[in-house]
């Protein structure tokens, strides 16, 4: 069975961090071949069409798991490492991805649709890490999941609070005050 891809990271760059799922456990590999990176394109709107390798696979990781790593030391107040900023830096500067008018709808195209849908993805990495942005980088205390905070207070703590993390901390906190009053009674 696919499993089907989350889009609630609050960016384009950390949707694509999580396609690498339970990091914090036992990691879930959600682009496991070239097919599921075309149709987490497709889903995130970036590609309609596109045929893919492993080659392309093994960048599309690879950029994947640099946007972690420097994300994940703005979050833990580290610079991020030179080499990984120059790899996004070099992938932002790919051509991006173009639209098109066709037959009613509108369609993104590029001469090299790999690179312009990485182009896409590093530079909302890059707009994440930039000073205004990154006070709203968070990680979840839970599945360790990085997100962009968007609510307007900005103290947002879990990845999800509806269904999530959140929702299991909420409940084990309340567990765990009406466990205190029975022993009380």
């Amino acid at each position: 069975m696919t499993r089907p891809f989350e889009f609630g990271a609050g960016s384009l760059a950390l949707d694509f961090v999580d396609t690498l799922a339970g990091r914090a456990k036992e990691p879930v590999e959600l682009l496991a071949d070239p097919a599921d990176l075309v149709r987490w394109f497709r889903e995130a709107g970036l590609v309609h069409s596109i045929t893919l390798g492993e080659e392309e696979l093994a960048v599309a990781r690879e950029l994947r798991e640099t946007i972690h790593a420097a994300v994940v030391a703005v979050v833990e107040d580290i610079v991020p490492s030179v080499d990984g900023v120059a790899r996004i830096n070099s992938a932002a500067a790919k051509p991006d991805l173009r639209p098109q008018y066709v037959n009613g709808d509108v369609l993104l195209f590029a001469q090299n649709p790999l690179e312009a849908a990485l182009s896409r993805i590093a530079a909302d990495a890059i707009n994440d890490l930039s000073p205004s942005m990154c006070s709203r980088l968070r990680r979840c205390p839970d599945c360790k999941m990085l997100f962009r905070d968007n609510s307007r207070p900005g103290k947002r703590k879990w990845c999800s609070s509806a269904s999530g993390c959140g929702n299991r901390a909420k409940v084990r906190r309340h567990r765990a005050r009406h466990q205190g009053t029975r022993r009380n009674d």
